[in-house]
Order: C-alpha cells, then sequence, then structure tokens
C-alpha cells in the first residue's frame, strides 16, 4: 500500500503503477509527460492489465488478482477506483489536471464523466458547466515520491516497457485507443451504448 508519510514499500498496488505510468517518459525522454483525458487513462490501465502486466508483475507484489478490476460499462471497460485514485491523488498534491482549450473532448468522454458523476453522486453541480477535457501529471510532490519510492526498483527491462506502452497509449487518437479496445475484447463491451459510434461499419 503506499503511504503517503513517506515510508518506502516494495510495488504490491496498482496505484504505484498509475504514479509510475505519469511519471514515465512516453514519446520523449523527458519524465512526467502528461496523458491527456480520463477516459484515456482508464483505457490505458485496462490495456497494462491485459497486455502489460504479464510481463512488468516479476520482483512485484502487483498481480492480476490485485489489479485494478474492470466491468463491461456503458462507455466499454471501467473502473471507479481509477477515477477515485486519480482524485485521492489530486487531493495529496500528487497530481494536477490541467485544463484542454486547445482539443475538443470526445463525446463519450463528456458522457462517461457525467454518468459517473450521477452514479456515484459525486460532484453534480459539476454536470451544469460544460465538459473541459482535462490532462494530468505529476506535482514535484508527485514526482518526488516516485523517484525515491518507486522508480529505483524497476529494472532497465521494466522501464522499457513503461516507456513503450506510454508512448503508443499517448499518442494514439482517443477514438483510434477505443477502436482498438472495442475490436480486441469484446466480452468487455457488451453493455456498451456506443458500440456501433465506435466500430462503425
Amino acid at each position: 500500500m503506499i503511504h503517503i508519510d513517506g515510508i518506502a514499500m516494495e510495488l504490491n498496488n496498482k496505484k504505484d503503477i498509475l504514479l509510475l505510468l505519469l511519471y514515465s517518459p512516453g514519446k520523449t525522454d523527458e519524465i512526467n509527460e502528461s496523458i491527456r483525458g480520463r477516459t484515456r487513462i482508464v483505457k490505458m490501465m485496462y490495456l497494462f492489465k491485459k497486455e502489460v502486466l504479464k510481463y512488468f508483475e516479476k520482483g512485484t507484489e502487483i498481480t492480476e488478482e490485485n489489479f485494478y478490476n474492470f466491468f463491461p460499462w456503458n462507455f466499454g471497460p471501467f473502473c471507479t477506483e481509477i477515477y477515485d485514485d486519480l482524485t485521492f491523488f489530486i487531493l495529496q498534491d500528487f497530481v494536477e489536471e490541467v485544463d484542454c482549450f486547445d482539443e475538443s473532448a470526445l463525446p463519450e468522454s463528456e458522457e462517461e464523466w457525467e454518468a459517473w458523476l450521477e452514479n456515484t453522486g459525486t460532484g453534480q453541480e459539476e454536470t451544469r458547466y460544460e465538459y473541459i477535457e482535462r490532462e494530468y501529471k505529476l506535482t514535484s510532490k508527485g514526482i518526488k515520491f516516485v523517484e525515491q519510492k518507486l522508480w529505483g526498483q524497476l529494472s532497465n527491462r521494466q522501464k522499457k516497457l513503461l516507456k513503450e506502452f506510454k508512448n503508443k497509449i499517448i499518442t494514439a487518437p482517443l477514438r483510434a485507443l477505443l477502436r482498438y479496445v472495442y475490436t480486441r475484447y469484446k466480452n468487455d463491451i457488451v453493455n456498451s451504448l456506443i458500440k456501433e459510434e465506435i466500430l462503425g461499419n
């Protein structure tokens, strides 16, 4: 479990992976490249579990069993804990979110966010305002924590896996990323309301 009071522990928590992916370089060699959009982060963690975790978990206590649990939702595979953990890290000043005024969000991102707010009873006043896409990155406090407690525990192979995976996630258009998930993992989109829109003809 991550302890914000600075106690060092081995990699044993799914939150560690969220922080490590935020910290990792992606398309450049610069650490802490931002990740745009909550929907992208959810699908990133989903694909990490499906396609990367089995190669990454050696030497950690993180397994498929104690990773994020996803369920088929209105907009594809979803996990409310990821939204909760992002909020937790924002409140702890480990993660910052910045409005992306230069790019309009896809309708499914807005719908997913509003449905989550409605289902959890969280911040219902927020749905009255125009939805704005946000990007996420670590604060200086978050960077310090990852560098002191997490990054040094990784092998070079694990660091390479994170960078290659993050690069694919942050450079792909969100619609292309969704189409990949919808095409490859059909069992997890059975309840989706936007299957036809995402898959097209």
